[in-house]
């Protein structure tokens, strides 16, 4: 087995710095023809192709960078504008919860107001019926004193009056008497 590898190994062909050509296939030989007669036009197409897929990419670069500053002012217009309109809401939470607060201290004020003004009135009330009644008390004691005072003065006064009216006859009549005897005695 030795040797049948020393004959493989000298049966290969030794490699010199002599390139030796492969023989070309007939697509080869028709890419070199294609090369020769349109490789000037080909490569002056393919750096113009080049050329405007650079502009291409620059513009669509510029322009995705115009489109991305236009997003960024945009979200930063609508972030300002939140942010407003946050500051809005919290200012009128915060003037609503005020008045509210407000309502409902005016509210309690109120009721204890009108606690007190009820209490009060009910006081008041108590008190000009207990002074009323004082009142109408000594008025109708005062009455009914001078009406009895009345009573016993119109009972004397009828008395005297009806003692009078005797008197007043016997005068009369003493008066009459004394008239005739007068007469009597002129005559």
């Amino acid at each position: 087995m030795p040797n049948k590898k020393k004959s493989e190994k000298e049966q290969a062909p030794k490699t010199t710095d002599v390139a030796i050509p492969e023989p070309q296939t007939p697509e080869d030989e028709l890419e070199q023809l294609r090369q020769i007669v349109f490789g000037a036009a080909q490569q002056s197409l393919v750096a113009h192709i080049t050329s405007i897929h650079n502009e291409l990419k620059q513009a669509l670069s510029t322009q995705e960078q115009k489109f991305s500053n236009r997003i960024d002012k945009l979200q930063q217009s609508v972030d300002q504008q939140f942010s407003q309109m946050d500051h809005r809401i919290q200012l009128l939470d915060k003037t609503h919860d005020n008045t509210e607060a407000d309502l409902q201290k005016s509210l309690a004020g109120l009721a204890s107001e009108h606690k007190s003004f009820a209490a009060t009135t009910t006081h008041d009330f108590k008190e000009m019926d207990k002074s009323l009644s004082h009142e109408s008390t000594l008025l109708a004691n005062d009455f009914n004193k001078k009406l009895e005072q009345l009573n016993t003065h119109l009972e004397e006064v009828s008395k005297e009056l009806s003692s009078s009216k005797t008197d007043r006859k016997t005068l009369a009549k003493l008066l009459a008497t004394m008239a005739t005897n007068l007469e009597d005695d002129q005559l």
